[in-house]
């Protein structure tokens, strides 16, 4: 729960119940319901809290976008059902790959993006080398950026469309 929500409900006197239901509130606002990563919302305040960080204290900073191929298909010959169970499986992968500083969210559909603190392009590497080797049959395309990018999710999405498989 935000801290100022905390300390406002504090401040009124509002009874334990009511604190746990706001943080509980709170946190619906900006999970997906689906896999329980971050969603879109909390992604693009997340992305812009870092970019700031970062290049005020002189850190490293990347971006990586997600695609998942052939999922339209998935969900058109397998079923919506089917669809879910790869979403749930490729947002556990990531949970799973990232470091416990790194963000993972579903930005939509069958789009995901990992932030990724204090970590350079040298390093995007490393992180793409470990999700690669965990996902099995499941396929994506990824882009990447770093910092100093001007446009760092749009650099990763160009990325990302340069890298996707023509249909």
């Amino acid at each position: 729960m935000p801290d100022r929500l905390q300390r406002r409900l504090a401040e009124i006197g509002a009874p334990s119940d009511v604190c746990e239901l706001a943080a509980e509130l709170a946190e619906l606002a900006v999970r997906d319901p689906l896999t329980g990563l971050y969603n879109r919302r909390f992604f693009d305040e997340a992305l812009t809290r870092n970019i700031e960080a970062a290049r005020r204290y002189g850190r490293e900073l990347s971006l990586v976008l997600f695609d998942l191929d052939g999922f339209k298909r998935i969900n058109d010959t397998c079923g919506h059902q089917a669809g879910d169970e790869v979403l749930k499986n490729f947002a556990r992968l990531l949970q799973e790959t990232a470091r416990k500083a790194d963000i993972v969210c579903r930005t939509g559909g069958d789009e995901f993006a990992v932030i990724l603190p204090e970590t350079g392009s040298v390093n995007i590497g490393n992180f793409l080398n470990r999700v690669s080797q965990a996902l099995g049959k499941i396929k994506a395309t990824a882009g990447a950026a770093a910092l100093p990018s001007d446009d760092l999710f749009a650099d990763a999405d160009a990325a990302l469309r340069a890298a996707k498989p023509m249909r």
